[in-house]
């Protein structure tokens, strides 16, 4: 997510991130019965588990991004415009549509 929106973001810390977040997973794995209470690794709601390990990878790359361009933006980076996300009255009514037809559904379906 950060490499698609936050222009400081370098491919080196990406690509880092990404490995970093594998002992960060591994530490937060769900753990069998008795080992978390004597154990390195921590038993947490898996769902838990997936919001640290987001935060704290977003969070290595944040700092290596910064340390590595010293704060400048990435001259890889693409530069979202207002324009990019303007979609068609065709496109609106269309989805309108769909809308409304899964509501329907999931009304006569509800029990």
């Amino acid at each position: 997510m950060l490499g698609l929106f936050w222009k400081k973001t370098t491919n080196k810390a990406a690509i880092t991130g990404a490995l970093v977040s594998i002992p960060i997973a591994m530490y937060f794995k769900v753990s069998p019965k008795g080992w978390a209470t004597n154990s390195f690794f921590v038993d947490l709601p898996w769902m838990d588990q997936m919001g640290y390990i987001a935060l704290l990878t977003m969070g290595v790359i944040v700092v290596l991004s910064l340390l590595q361009n010293k704060g400048a933006n990435d001259h890889k980076g693409i530069p979202i415009q207002k324009d990019f996300f303007k979609t068609s009255p065709l496109f609106n009514v269309g989805t309108f549509v769909v809308m409304i037809n899964l509501v329907v559904i999931y009304a006569l379906f509800w029990k």
